[in-house]
């Protein structure tokens, strides 16, 4: 059975509701140090190779074997940390709102969202607790639409319901659920869906930390039909004190050119530009396990 398989079997996600809510932080914590440490020493393993060639290429391609090593077991204990952070505070509301602070960037774009007068597009990096920010933001009466990954597996299925349980609006990816996003947003809804989940696309390869990438345009293409504009949203953990701060970019207007290609390339560029910056302001944070660019599955060191 693969890594990925197991991992993100309906099995190991009840047992880590279970241990985030029997197990207090300071155990917790060491848990899933243990966990991320086993998990990235897997070098073999296809997820494991993914997040070594995704760091490799976000260090501009100047990480060693030994260093990747390093950043790579960092990124899988980020990631058990934020997944124990989440299921210890998912169903407390009071824990949530510790857990989670909204810089006044993500303040401002919660502030449009709630007036309705126009719809926004907020694409969210896999960084830190981004399943709990979500929570976070139903908590302050903001109500997007979120859209999830397509076709969901058993275990993905289960997440989502215990998602709708608090009062979250999800749906996975569909070409359905991409026309009730078109109203929705035309009717001055805000949707929030991740950027950086890579799509094989063999016409569409936009740029992305200079590499052509598998990032798909499909978001691109919902903000030109509709005409809104896209924000950029990343949950970034506060390593000295275990919270997390919700961030959103200053909106990203689309531009219309003649050619259509050009005109997703472009537009999907502009935005992956700004989604750079906060991937280089805490790498290690990244929890992106398929490859971005297969292309150098087979440089990395």
């Amino acid at each position: 059975m693969k890594l990925q398989d197991i991992l993100f079997s309906p099995f190991m996600n009840k047992f880590a509701l279970w241990l985030g809510e029997h197990i207090s932080p300071k155990v917790g914590y060491w848990i899933t140090e243990q966990i991320g440490t086993v998990i990235a020493s897997r070098k073999k393993a296809e997820q494991v190779r993914a997040a070594r060639t995704n760091q490799w290429v976000v260090s501009g391609k100047t990480l060693s074997s030994e260093a990747l090593d390093r950043r790579v077991k960092q990124v899988y204990i980020n990631s058990s940390r934020s997944m124990y952070d989440y299921y210890h505070s998912m169903q407390k509301p009071d824990r949530i709102l510790q857990k989670i602070e909204f810089d006044e960037s993500f303040n401002q774009f919660m502030a449009l969202s709630k007036q309705k007068k126009n719809g926004l597009l907020g694409l969210i990096l896999h960084m830190g607790s981004f399943d709990l920010a979500g929570y976070a933001m139903t908590l302050n009466d903001m109500h997007p639409l979120i859209l999830s990954y397509p076709s969901p597996n058993e275990a993905y299925q289960w997440q989502n319901e215990l998602r709708r349980r608090s009062g979250l609006n999800v749906t996975p990816l569909s070409m359905q659920s991409l026309s009730h996003a078109a109203r929705f947003l035309r009717q001055g809804g805000t949707v929030i869906t991740g950027i950086d989940r890579p799509w094989r696309d063999l016409n569409h390869n936009p740029r992305f930390f200079g590499q052509p990438s598998d990032i798909p345009v499909t978001m691109i293409q919902l903000a030109l039909k509709t005409q809104v504009p896209i924000s950029i949203i990343a949950c970034i953990r506060k390593e000295t004190e275990r919270r997390y701060c919700l961030f959103a970019s200053p909106l990203i207007n689309m531009v219309s050119y003649e050619d259509r290609d050009e005109e997703l390339i472009v537009n999907a560029e502009a935005v992956l530009k700004v989604a750079e910056g906060y991937l280089k302001k805490a790498p290690e944070q990244w929890a992106m396990f398929y490859p971005v660019w297969p292309q150098v599955l087979n440089e990395t060191p």
